[in-house]
Parts: structure tokens; C-alpha cells; sequence
């Protein structure tokens, strides 16, 4: 990625699945597994839900909650694991921190009675990052904004998911704001925390865009003069009546 604060790259992402090698019968198992898998794991289990399901309604559960809830059936646990992945601020060691607190109020005993059959288990998987380059370069605020609008779900995945929790050189928010470009950097970092779908951050993002483009079509208009308003005004008006006429004219 281009370091200049004069351009932006887009890049999208592949991941390469594996498993760890490491499997989980209870809610204990899941808690030692919690505490010592890689952060790539976590981040697997716990992000890239958001990218399997781009277009969903709500945000996919992530892999924890989802295995508690469907298997072990302890719907309480589930509901406060999916608790802790909603908040999208943290750092992958930050939320691995919250989720070894929910499972550590589940008693100890409760942790290890509910196993489940081996092929229940939960599958710890880890993921290798390819960032792939889209070859479009924005530079300048409205440019990265129109070329987000039309992007890749990956490419959103990418620098508004990944790479907040694996920071490596200047991020879309950093690039943003350095340029001054600070309204659109807000409004992505606030949709990048909110826990979104990919598709529904892209629409809240193009009203954003329509609605500031709107404001300042109205400012530019009350401060023209008014009698060039109402002559525009007349002007529309006749350019109205002359396109209803014309089919009759032409009868």
C-alpha cells in the first residue's frame, strides 16, 4: 500500500482457513481454548462472520456464541458471548479478555457437564491474510468515498474490520484524517464500531453522502441573490411549459 498521504489504494482480501489442531467438548474446554489460541484464531472466529453473510439483515453470530447456543445449548452463555462481539471497538486482546470473563461466571461444574459428542466438538480454525491490490487509487476524500460505494464486500472487510485489529501502515480512518477529510472518516469509524452488515454500512453511507450533498446544494442556493432565484425560477418554469407543448406542436 502507497505510504503517501497523497493516495489511497483499495485492497480487498482472501483468507486460507486451517485448524489449529485444538478441539472443545465443554464450555471449560472452550475457555482454556479461548486463553491460549492465536489472535488470527480469534479473529476468525469472531470477524469473519461479518464477511461469510455481507448482505444480511443483522450481523451473523459469531462462531463461539453460535457453537454454545446450537450445541452445548446453554442459550444464556451464547447470548453474552454474541454480547461481547457486538462491541467493535476493541482490540483482538481485549476481547479475548471479555469472553474468557463470560465463560469464567459460568461454576466450574456447569463448565464441564455439558460435553458434547465428538463429533460436536468445536473446531478451532485460524486464518492467513492474501490483501489483494483493486488497482483503484483514490486521492481525495469524495474519490475513496465514490470507489467504497462501489466496491467489494472484501474490500470493506479489509480496512474497516482487519485491519483495525492487525494495524500495519496508514489505515483508510488515518489516511482520512490526515487529508482533512474528517466527516468521512467519522462516519466510517462510527459504522466500522457499530457491529453493521457489510451491505448496510454501504447504504447508511451512501444517504450520508446524498444527504450532505443535498445540505450543501440548499446552502449554495440561499445564498444566491433572490432576484436570480426567481429568475431561475421563471426560467424552470418555462423550460416546464415548453417540453408539455411540444408534443402537441409537433401532432
Amino acid at each position: 500500500m502507497n505510504g503517501s498521504v497523497a493516495e489511497f489504494e483499495l485492497h480487498g482480501v482472501v483468507h486460507l482457513v486451517r485448524p489449529t489442531g485444538r478441539r472443545a467438548r465443554d464450555l471449560e474446554e472452550l475457555r482454556l481454548g479461548i486463553a491460549e489460541t492465536p489472535a488470527r484464531s480469534l479473529f476468525c472466529h469472531t470477524r469473519q462472520c461479518q464477511l461469510r453473510d455481507p448482505a444480511g439483515a443483522e450481523l451473523p453470530p459469531d462462531d463461539f456464541s453460535a457453537w454454545v447456543n446450537g450445541v452445548v445449548q446453554d442459550r444464556e452463555t451464547a447470548e453474552r458471548l454474541s454480547f461481547v462481539g457486538l462491541n467493535r471497538g476493541g482490540s483482538a486482546e481485549e476481547e479475548r479478555e471479555a469472553l474468557l470473563e463470560v465463560l469464567g461466571q459460568v461454576p466450574e461444574a456447569a463448565r464441564q457437564t455439558r460435553d458434547t459428542p465428538v463429533e460436536g466438538a468445536f473446531v478451532f480454525l485460524t486464518v492467513e491474510s492474501v490483501p489483494l491490490p483493486t488497482g483503484v487509487v483514490a486521492r481525495s476524500g469524495l474519490e475513496l468515498l465514490e470507489a467504497l460505494i462501489e466496491a467489494e464486500a472484501s474490500v470493506w472487510f479489509y480496512h474497516l474490520t482487519e485491519q483495525l485489529w492487525f494495524p500495519e501502515g496508514r489505515s483508510i480512518l488515518e489516511w482520512l484524517f490526515d487529508r482533512g477529510d474528517d466527516q468521512i472518516g467519522l462516519w466510517l469509524r462510527e459504522d466500522a464500531g457499530a457491529g453493521l452488515p457489510i451491505e448496510t454500512m454501504r447504504r447508511r453511507l451512501l444517504r450520508r453522502w446524498r444527504r450532505s450533498r443535498l445540505g450543501r446544494r440548499l446552502g449554495e442556493a440561499a445564498a444566491v441573490p433572490e432576484d436570480q432565484r426567481r429568475e431561475a425560477g421563471r426560467a424552470a418554469v418555462a423550460r416546464f411549459v415548453r417540453r408539455i407543448k411540444k408534443p402537441e406542436t409537433s401532432s
